[in-house]
């Protein structure tokens, strides 16, 4: 007996489908589960300079610059409305923000996804915080988004100061406290001036 050619058409569809499906799953759960946080091959590197990126602001539409290194310290973070990790760490900011404790910081959450997206998901939608939309991939590139959620911490003088998935709310509440702490300056040298003894 011969299968029908639609059938077989719709079979394989199913298929890759479901292979979709699972590999979206497997992504997720990395991130719930131990996802990457190594800075060398998930967002930028510690110790260097933000890049800065043109983003629309979803609630007005309007077209904004964000500049690190304004004398303000920031949270970037990367994420997805129909990423339930994502999801799980706007929740944690809205909390944070809700406890003041974000009062000190800029905090941008940053999505590619279109605005009806973002209508989907309660947490998104009830949020306070800016959601903006950038502009071109350039940010992708620049601050090297090789999934989501990616929390970027930058200080005051626009440095890198922590990056990586943030799953807990303590691990949420480390970020800031980089990102809030003054930079590292090294320690200024000490001269050392050999006096002459009074017998010689």
């Amino acid at each position: 007996m011969t299968i029908p050619l639609y059938l077989a058409i719709a079979q394989w569809i199913l298929l890759l489908a479901l292979g979709l499906l699972v590999f979206i799953m497997y992504r997720q759960l990395g991130h719930f589960f131990g996802g990457p946080t190594s800075t060398a091959e998930f967002g930028p590197a510690v110790g260097t300079g933000a890049a800065s990126f043109e983003y629309t602001r979803v609630s007005d539409d309007t077209r904004r610059h964000f500049a690190a290194g304004d004398g303000q310290a920031a949270l970037v973070a990367f994420v997805d409305p129909t990423c339930p990790a994502c999801e799980a760490l706007v929740s944690n900011l809205n909390t944070a923000a809700d406890g003041g404790e974000l009062d000190d910081l800029r905090v941008l959450l940053l999505t590619w996804d279109p605005p009806a997206y973002i209508q989907i998901s309660d947490t998104f939608r009830a949020t306070r915080l800016e959601i903006g939309r950038p502009v071109s991939h350039a940010a992708k590139d620049d601050y090297n988004v090789s999934a989501t959620p990616l929390l970027v911490a930058i200080d005051m003088q626009g440095v890198v100061r922590a990056a990586g998935a943030v799953r807990h709310l303590n691990d949420l509440r480390a970020f800031v406290s980089k990102a809030s702490s003054p930079a590292r300056r090294s320690p200024a040298p000490i001269a050392i001036v050999a006096t002459p003894n009074p017998g010689e």
